[in-house]
């Protein structure tokens, strides 16, 4: 078996050391290990007695070997593998040393377990979905949205209109901060914080929430992810941008946006003992009292 290994390079001694210790359980399994480059160059004086150790910078440098790839950090981290997987059947597990790590599939203290769980392969994969943005105009950036697509106004203060097609159908002109086209998965990030729906990860469906709308009227909406969404920015002086997965694409005055299902899908690792529930519970404090309630300040 070869694991592959990304994250941000790490600055805190702690996560250093958990990091060895990852890399140490694995030789100790027999586990050949390949390493992100920028990745190994910052721990490899820590871990000379450990053998075996191979570095990759690009996709096709795992994707024939692998079929397992951790991601140490957080949320962003995780996001960032997508460009080393996608079109790939390499699945992602995610080791939470940020703060919520909502993707994540475990924390520092449950790297000896993981390496069990794995080597037994006592675990699932989940495919999630991604979006394809797709321009009437020239443009290079992110190619994939694992999380939204987001569309906001670059003069604070000032709203921003956007016309939005349903497969060709006109649906609406939102006016307001912006507008988000979120996938299940990205149902959790910032269309949560919008006020859009939770929704399951295994649904069949985007939502396209409002962000600060003008009008009231104006309310997430649930639509099948075979549909096309096509956002048109009208001829305006004030600059509409756009985010893949939080990352600046652009700024435009103009200019037309079709989004639309990949036919990849992003695959990720969760035990058999986790579930969709359990995370938000865990990790959103969804449904539980809050402690000024309680008086357990």
């Amino acid at each position: 078996m070869i694991i592959s290994i990304y994250g941000k390079v790490p600055t805190n001694p702690q996560d250093k050391d958990l990091i060895v210790l990852l890399l140490e359980d694995l030789s100790a399994q027999g586990i050949d290990v390949l390493v992100w480059k920028p990745f190994y160059d910052a721990i490899k004086d820590l871990i000379t007695h450990i053998k075996g150790i191979e570095t990759f910078t690009k996709k096709s440098e795992i994707d024939k070997h692998s079929k397992i790839l951790f991601s140490l950090g957080g949320d962003g981290t995780m996001l960032d593998t997508l460009d080393y997987v996608i079109g790939t059947d390499i699945a992602v597990i995610g080791i939470n040393l940020g703060h919520l790590g909502f993707l994540t599939t475990a924390g520092r203290s449950d790297i000896k377990t993981i390496v069990k769980e794995i080597v037994a392969e006592n675990y699932t994969i989940e495919k999630r979905p991604v979006l394809k943005p797709e321009y009437s105009f020239d443009c290079s950036g992110r190619e994939f949205a694992f999380n939204e697509v987001c569309f906001l106004s670059t003069n604070r203060g000032s709203v921003v209109d956007l016309e939005v097609f349903i497969n060709d159908k006109y649906a609406s002109t939102f006016c307001g901060d912006g507008l988000i086209i979120a996938t299940p998965t990205g149902s959790t990030a910032y269309s949560m914080s919008a006020g859009g729906p939770i929704i399951t990860p295994d649904s069949r469906c985007l939502c396209v929430t409002p962000i600060a709308p003008h009008n009231l009227t104006f309310r997430p909406i649930i639509i099948s992810d075979d549909d096309v969404v096509k956002v048109r920015i009208p001829d305006t002086e004030d600059p509409c941008k756009m985010l893949v997965d939080g990352y600046a694409i652009f700024d435009r005055t103009q200019g037309e946006i079709t989004i639309r299902k990949s036919r990849y899908s992003w695959n990720l690792v969760r035990l058999k003992n986790q579930d969709f529930f359990f995370s938000i519970r865990n990790k959103l404090m969804w449904g539980q009292t809050p402690k000024f309630l309680t008086g357990n300040l």
